[in-house]
């Protein structure tokens, strides 16, 4: 009699069962991660930004959102802000003014930013409590101030603009830096 055509069922081989656990065990960490992040109320967002298609709120919305209104700031309220990790600074001027001049430590944010670059400014604002975007003036800066406002999910965000602008910062002698900017290269 032959004893090894039908002994019972085939035995798994233990790199298989090995590379089956691990494909298991990955796959439920995958699902209690999303499931976390979901709930946790500082979790990823992982819709994207939808960049602007204009720098001003659409006719009739000025008043509709409940979020806080953006503040105009002085020089002196701005420069107490430099060096706060809990403030983030923001240059929403093109590449090419950005380049020659801004304020040191800003991040750049134009207008009309690519959405993933809009995005990855947007996921600086974790944990920071202040945002304050500047343009060569203050009414430039204020409708993209007012759109990261509008779609900004933390109503206890303070927004705001700084008063005058990058033109009153530099004319004032405060901290500037130049040089591209390092982001725009990979998101123009």
């Amino acid at each position: 009699m032959n004893s090894h055509a039908s002994d019972g069922p085939r035995a798994i081989s233990p790199a298989l069962t090995l590379w089956a656990r691990a494909a298991l065990l990955l796959g439920g960490g995958v699902l209690l991660g999303f499931a976390v992040n979901r709930v946790h109320p500082h979790g990823v967002r992982f819709t994207s930004f939808a960049a602007p298609t204009a720098c001003a709120l659409p006719a009739g919305q000025a008043g509709a959102a409940a979020a806080p209104a953006v503040e105009v700031l002085s020089l002196a309220q701005v420069a107490g802000l430099c060096g706060d990790p809990r403030a983030l600074v923001a240059d929403a001027r093109g590449a090419q003014r950005f380049a020659e001049g801004h304020i040191t430590g800003a991040i750049h944010l134009p207008c009309a930013s690519s959405v993933v670059a809009a995005s990855a400014a947007l996921d600086q604002l974790a944990g920071k409590e202040t945002l304050v975007v500047y343009g060569d003036g203050t009414d430039d800066a204020l409708p993209v101030a007012e759109e990261l406002r509008r779609r900004s999910d933390r109503p206890e965000l303070r927004v705001a603009v700084l008063g005058g602008g990058f033109a009153a910062w530099s004319q004032a002698g405060l901290a500037c830096s130049s040089g591209p900017c390092a982001s725009c290269a990979v998101h123009p």
